[in-house]
Formats: C-alpha cells, sequence, structure tokens
C-alpha cells in the first residue's frame, strides 16, 4: 500500500515538474511586448526604465539582454507586498537589486552575479529584507556609485 502511494507521488510530481519546465519554455521563447517607460528617481540618481509588471514580463526581466546603460534598469511593480524571489536567469551582467517598500528603499542586494549554464532548478534565488512591492535592478555598482541608502525615497513617474 504504501509503495504505491509512493510511486503514485512520484508520478504527480514528475508531471508537474515536467508542465513548469514546458511552461518556462514557453514564456522565455516568445517575443518581449514593448513595456511601459518611467522615470524612478532615488536621491541624485535619475534612472529611464522599462516597467515589468505582469507575470511574463516578471519572469522574464532583463534575460537574455547584453547589457544596461549608466542611467537604464528595470522596475518589477507587483499587487502586494511580499518577499518576492528574484533569479538570474539567462542573465549576461551583473546587478544590483534595490528592494523598495511604497516610496522608500528597503534594501538591496549588490552585485549579484549570472549563472551561466545553471541549470533553472539550481539558480541562486534573491529574496528582499522585507515585504517589498517593488524591485529595481541596475547595473551592479550603481547603489555604492550613486550613494543608495536604506531610507531614502523612490520616485516613480510613469510616461
Amino acid at each position: 500500500m504504501r509503495t504505491s502511494v509512493f510511486i503514485a507521488s512520484l508520478v504527480i510530481l514528475v508531471v508537474v515538474m515536467i508542465a513548469a519546465y514546458a511552461v518556462m519554455r514557453f514564456v522565455f521563447s516568445r517575443p518581449n511586448p514593448p513595456l511601459r517607460q518611467a522615470t524612478v528617481t532615488i536621491g541624485n540618481a535619475v534612472f529611464n526604465i522599462e516597467v515589468a509588471s505582469t507575470t511574463i514580463s516578471r519572469a522574464r526581466g532583463l534575460s537574455g539582454r547584453e547589457g544596461l546603460t549608466e542611467r537604464e534598469g528595470m522596475l518589477f511593480l507587483f499587487d502586494s507586498a511580499g518577499t518576492h524571489g528574484f533569479w538570474m536567469k539567462d542573465m549576461k551582467f551583473a546587478l544590483d537589486m534595490i528592494w523598495i517598500k511604497g516610496d522608500t528603499v528597503a534594501g538591496f542586494s549588490e552585485n549579484v552575479q549570472p549563472e551561466p549554464g545553471v541549470s533553472l532548478w539550481k539558480l541562486k534565488m534573491y529574496h528582499s529584507p522585507e515585504p517589498v512591492d517593488k524591485v529595481l535592478e541596475v547595473n551592479a555598482g550603481t547603489v555604492q556609485a550613486k550613494g543608495i541608502k536604506v531610507g531614502d525615497t523612490v520616485v516613480v513617474r510613469y510616461e
């Protein structure tokens, strides 16, 4: 009896994993639709950013891009605050992740490195230090170079 329950559970797990893999392959194989543009200001730093506000645009993020200019980035918007997980799937350059709660910098993960060749299941996940509703990804070194600190005010102006 226990053996049949174990085998059934194992089969279900394998089917779920295959389905998840198929969905991810589908999502990442489709072309990126144009994203909404905005300007983010933190202290004296001003960034021209793209806004990722859907599940698919957030999953794709900056994957596959060659890089960003000094003033570019991507802002991830969530419907509610949470400790959202981020990965470096198909990334070609390092990032600083700025965790934002409301209109305030809540923390950051600096100099997050790409993981070329690492399978989806083994990618490192990065989480905010507290629940946040926005995450700004910019080039690695930006937090330090621009003097961004926890508690700084964040202003987002949508185009």
